[in-house]
C-alpha cells in the first residue's frame, strides 16, 4: 500500500510538468501569433507611410510644375494640393494605426503572460495539496498498522508471556512474515514494561533481542499511553540498534486480550524507513533528527477523501 501510494506521489510530478508544459506552449503560441500580428501591421503601416511619402513628393513636384505654367496650371494645381492633402491624412492614419496596434498587442502579451503565471500557480496549489493529502493519508496508515499489530494474538500471547520460549518464537516469525509483505518497515519490536526487547522481525539480521530502549523517548511516550487507541510517531534519526540507520519510530501499547482499554503488558515498535519519509516529503521543513516525539490520539472518523 505504502509504496503503491509513494509510486502515485511519483507519478503526479510527471503529470504537474507535463500540465506546465501545455500550458507553456499555448502561451508560447499565442504569445508568437500576437508577435507576428503585431509585426506585420508594423511593416504595413511603414509600407504606407512610404507610399504617402512617394505621394507628398509627387504633389510637391506637381505645385512647382503648375506654377510654372501660370494661368494654365491654376486647375491642376489645386488637385496637386488634394493629393497632398489625402498623402497627410493616410500617413496620419497610418501613424495611428501602427501606435494602437502596438499599445494592443503589447497589452495581449502582459494579459497572456499573467493567465500563464495564475494557471501555473493554481497547478501548483492543487499538487500541493494532492501530496499533503498523500503525505497525511500515508503517515497515519503507518499508525493503523502498529495499533493493528499490536493486538494481534501472537504479539498479545508474547507479550503476556515474555518467558515462555514457543510464544517468543512464534511472534519472531509472526513479525517475519509481516516484515517480508511491507518493505517500508526495517524492524519489528516487542518490548515489555522495562524496555526490555522481547521478540524482532530480523533477529538474524540485527542482534537487538535482548537490548533495553527504556531510555528512548519514543518508549517512554508509549509506555504511559492511554490506550490502545493512542499511539507514538517520532521524527526521523538514526538507530543505533539497526545499524545506525535513520528510521521514524511507531509505537503503540500491547494490552491485555488485545482490547485497546485492556491493561498495559508491553509496547510494539516499529522502525518505518527514512527513506520512504523523505522520499514523501521531499524537502519539507521539520524532518530532521532530533525533532521531539509527538503523542497522537485516534481522530474521530478521519476523512482522507
Amino acid at each position: 500500500m505504502v509504496l503503491a501510494m509513494t509510486r502515485t506521489a511519483y507519478s503526479a510530478a510527471p503529470a504537474a510538468a507535463d500540465g506546465n508544459d501545455d500550458v507553456a506552449d499555448i502561451s508560447a503560441l499565442i504569445a508568437r501569433l500576437t508577435g507576428e500580428v503585431n509585426e506585420i501591421a508594423c511593416e504595413k503601416t511603414k509600407a504606407i507611410q512610404h507610399i504617402t511619402n512617394q505621394m507628398k513628393m509627387l504633389a510637391l513636384n506637381a505645385l512647382i510644375e503648375s506654377s510654372r505654367a501660370g494661368a494654365q496650371g491654376a486647375g491642376f494645381a489645386v488637385v496637386a494640393q488634394e493629393v497632398r492633402n489625402v498623402g497627410q491624412q493616410v500617413e496620419a492614419i497610418a501613424r495611428d494605426l501602427e501606435s494602437q496596434l502596438t499599445a494592443r498587442t503589447g497589452n495581449l502579451i502582459t494579459s497572456i503572460d499573467k493567465m500563464t503565471e495564475r494557471a501555473r500557480g493554481e497547478r501548483m496549489v492543487d499538487l500541493a495539496l494532492n501530496a499533503i493529502e498523500l503525505i497525511d493519508r500515508n503517515l497515519y496508515e503507518r499508525t493503523c498498522d502498529v495499533r493493528w499489530w499490536a493486538t494481534d494474538s501472537a504479539v498479545v500471547d508474547a507479550a503476556a508471556n515474555p518467558d515462555h520460549g514457543a510464544a517468543i518464537a512464534h511472534v519472531s516469525e509472526r513479525l517475519s512474515v509481516i516484515l517480508g509483505a511491507y518493505t517500508v518497515y526495517l524492524d519489528l519490536w516487542l518490548c515489555d514494561l522495562q524496555g526490555n526487547v522481547i521478540a524482532t522481525g530480523r533477529g538474524d539480521r540485527y542482534a537487538v533481542r535482548g537490548q533495553n530502549v527504556a531510555a528512548t523517548s519514543w518508549f517512554r511516550d508509549a509506555r504511559v499511553l492511554r490506550s490502545g487507541d493512542d499511539y507514538v510517531a517520532g521524527d526521523v534519526e538514526r538507530q543505533p540498534l539497526l545499524g545506525n540507520a535513520q528510521v521514524a519510530t511507531y509505537c503503540a501499547s500491547v494490552r491485555e486480550g488485545g482490547k485497546a482499554n485492556g491493561r498495559a503488558i508491553g509496547v510494539l515498535a516499529i522502525a518505518y524507513l527514512a527513506l520512504y519519509a523523505y522520499a514523501m516529503f521531499s524537502g519539507q521543513p521539520g524532518i530532521v533528527p532530533g525533532d521531539p516525539i509527538h503523542i497522537f490520539r485516534k481522530p474521530d472518523a478521519p476523512s482522507y477523501s
